[in-house]
């Protein structure tokens, strides 16, 4: 059965815009970024450290036995938000409504549901913020403008998906005063942190795939570099919430990555370069008729 509305988000509908994220901002051009996808494990780690999202993540996902699956059902179509133009507004509607049934009681015995304003704000909340690590560690950072630019960006692919406008930060400023409070007074070293880490250094065996090929080349090289570059780009005090250590000799292998990534960036094809805009509109047509029905 799907878990009740809290009567405050069920009676209080946002008015969903009806213009899209411009093609030519900088939201877009970030979202569009092959580095996004790498540090999408860092955004998805401080998500389900959120006590809304981790419980909606353990109690209706399957992450963890398909993991490749869940990826593909998540990360493409949320982006895509950044690239639908005028077609978001009744793709953001779909996205808000494919939410509604995800609630319940938490392992601490909190009720939660996925319209909980900051939870619901937080996922995109947290793409903004892995943008300007892109933008600061493997670029050439971004000025005071062009975060506002960016973070405009966001903040509207939020409101396309059905936040009320009251409940997003309204700029950078208020922003990063939410970022800190998040990390300080709501994010919590909830079980599915675990699970995720766990997942990601050995995510099963997909159908089809021979395992004594994919676990040497998965499990013994790509998912434990992938935890650690992605506890590397996250913020100290995220860390040390979450039990992640990281040294001084960390720290000096990650500016050499950052270097390897910087050449690799400049040599990689544009439709690699900018694989967020080249899946999501190559998979348009699919993405939207599977959120369309899931959400109905």
């Amino acid at each position: 059965m799907a878990s009740p509305v809290p009567e405050m988000y069920a009676t209080d509908e946002p008015s969903t815009p009806r213009r899209g994220v411009p093609a030519d901002s900088l939201t877009a051009r970030y979202a569009a970024d092959w580095r996004l996808v790498m540090l999408a494990p860092s955004a998805l780690l401080l998500q389900v450290a959120h006590p809304v999202i981790g419980s909606g993540v353990a109690e209706h996902s399957i992450f963890q036995t398909d993991t490749l699956g869940r990826f593909e059902r998540s990360y493409w179509p949320t982006i895509a938000l950044a690239f639908y133009g005028d077609d978001t507004a009744a793709y953001g509607r779909d996205i808000r409504a494919m939410h509604k049934g995800i609630g319940g009681v938490d392992h601490a015995g909190r009720r939660y549901h996925a319209w909980e304003p900051d939870a619901y704000f937080w996922v995109l909340g947290t793409a903004y913020w892995a943008s300007t690590v892109i933008a600061d560690r493997f670029g050439k950072g971004l000025s005071h403008t062009e975060k506002e630019e960016l973070y405009a960006g966001w903040r509207q692919a939020c409101v396309l998906a059905g936040l009320r406008e009251r409940d997003a930060p309204a700029d950078v400023a208020e922003f990063e005063r939410f970022f800190d409070r998040m990390l300080t007074e709501r994010l919590e070293h909830h079980p599915c942190v675990d699970d995720v880490l766990a997942t990601m250094r050995r995510a099963p065996v997909p159908d089809g795939v021979p395992a004594w090929l994919w676990k040497p080349i998965m499990w013994g090289v790509v998912g434990p570099f992938a935890v650690w570059v992605n506890t590397g780009v996250l913020p100290p005090d995220a860390r040390a919430l979450l039990g992640l250590e990281w040294s001084a000799r960390d720290e000096r292998r990650m500016r050499w990555w950052v270097r390897a990534v910087k050449v690799t960036d400049r040599v990689l094809p544009r439709p690699v370069r900018e694989i967020g805009r080249t899946v999501a509109l190559w998979r348009k047509d699919k993405i939207i008729a599977d959120i369309h029905r899931a959400a109905a």
